[in-house]
């Protein structure tokens, strides 16, 4: 069973409740509370790497209740740099994560009389009994456990390590000469300032930009024969969309552009590609490190569209369908209606495969690496969440939420098309 998500009254999201599924796709005006919806996710399904941390730190600490007050400190923390300043919360706040049907975390708000008669709000942090005597007996056990990772993941019912791509992404690339300097001389309240899932991609590529010294194909020596054609599969998917091929070396980010007049390549520094190419260069490389590693990853990558061309947001949807079907969870937020129907294709593809039994003519069509089994669609609106899949075996998202700014568009040039006729 899925773990299952309810949110009411935070930030943008009035209502909020579904399956936190294999893959899922959301949609929705801006500013209409995507973006809540999936760092409350990611908040919930990174709790196990909260309690990691604390255990590794406070290895000898003996004294149990502190622990749990530590966590839930931490919890508390992270939760208000997500999202603001609980005086600016409802009181009516709240956010559960069931991760089984007896195992969940709550997060809400609560109210006391301050001495000088206002009232005082501050979110509470609650564990379900059985999760909380799961996550007890880690800590009494602790000091006898080899892999407390795998423990954590088995008590949360979670083994994927989550990931989260935010939004905004061609600035952090603008400052990559300066990302090091400046990260390194920020102090814990400079970085206390920053957004949580911020920060935590860009520490995610500091940690991981020094591997790319050989580009992506440096990795392929070191990959088996079946990886290393899995992998070549995805080069190529990315270079189709990236126009170049990015390397890290001395320091420095630069993306090699073919150049088929010279017949040879050149460089740019990544700061001076396309913005279509700053917002999409970090995705491809820790899409590609996760699979090479064979890392079961949850991953989370906000408006994979931003600043592409409509087909190369087709090919970008590809490609997360691809690491979805190479054993990654995917959520994707979008406003995009070629992305959307993209999906469609794919999802479609399957479905045609199964139902004629002609996989040989599906394949001509979209390689099967490509093909979504199952995949689940929500629209955000009015600050509550609605499926969009289309009722049928189909299960494809509904074309009034693809196409429903084109037909608002193409509804008033036939008004006007109507007016200039009666001249």
């Amino acid at each position: 069973m899925p773990a299952i998500i309810s949110i009411e009254n935070l930030g943008a999201v009035q209502s909020c409740k579904m399956n936190v599924d294999d893959l899922i796709v959301l949609t929705g005006e801006q500013a209409s509370g995507k973006s809540t919806i999936a760092k409350c996710i990611y908040l919930c399904r990174t709790i196990k790497d909260d309690i990691y941390f604390l255990l590794m730190r406070d290895i000898y600490f003996e004294d149990q209740k502190r622990i749990m007050k530590s966590i839930k400190s931490l919890l508390r923390n992270k939760f208000l740099r997500m999202f603001g300043t609980s005086l600016a919360m409802s009181a009516n706040m709240s956010l559960q994560y069931w991760y089984t049907g007896d195992r969940f975390v709550l997060f809400s708000i609560k109210q006391n009389l301050a001495e000088s008669d206002l009232i005082e709000k501050y979110v509470e942090v609650r564990f379900s009994e059985k999760l909380k005597d799961e996550i007890m007996s880690i800590v009494r056990n602790r000091n006898q456990i080899d892999d407390l990772k795998t423990k954590l993941a088995s008590v949360f019912c979670d083994e994927y390590q989550s990931i989260f791509i935010p939004a905004g992404r061609n600035l952090i690339t603008l400052l990559t000469s300066q990302l090091n300097y400046l990260y390194a001389t920020m102090d814990d309240r400079q970085k206390r300032l920053m957004d949580y899932t911020t920060q935590q991609y860009i520490e995610y590529i500091l940690k991981i930009r020094p591997s790319f010294s050989g580009g992506l194909e440096g990795f392929l020596n070191d990959l088996g024969d079946e990886d290393r054609s899995t992998a070549r599969k995805l080069i190529n998917q990315i270079k189709m969309i990236l126009k170049g091929r990015y390397v890290y070396r001395d320091g420095t980010e630069v993306l090699y552009l073919s150049d088929y007049e010279a017949f040879k390549e050149k460089y740019v520094r990544i700061n001076f590609t396309s913005s279509g190419q700053q917002e999409t260069v970090w995705i491809f490389n820790i899409l590609f490190y996760l699979m090479i590693n064979h890392t079961k990853a949850f991953i989370i990558v906000e408006e994979p569209e931003a600043h592409l061309y409509p087909d190369a947001q087709k090919r970008i949807t590809e490609l997360l369908a691809f690491m979805h079907n190479h054993g990654c969870q995917m959520m994707i937020t979008t406003h995009s209606p070629y992305v959307l129907g993209a999906m469609n294709n794919l999802i479609y593809a399957d479905y045609i495969a199964r139902k004629t039994q002609d996989e040989a003519s599906v394949k001509r069509c979209i390689g099967q690496d490509y093909w979504v089994r199952s995949c689940s669609a929500y629209q955000v609106t009015n600050h509550e969440i609605t499926s969009c899949l289309e009722e049928g075996d189909e299960h494809l998202i509904a074309n009034s939420v693809i196409d429903g700014a084109s037909t608002d568009i193409n509804r008033l040039f036939d008004k006007l098309f109507e007016l200039d006729q009666t001249e």
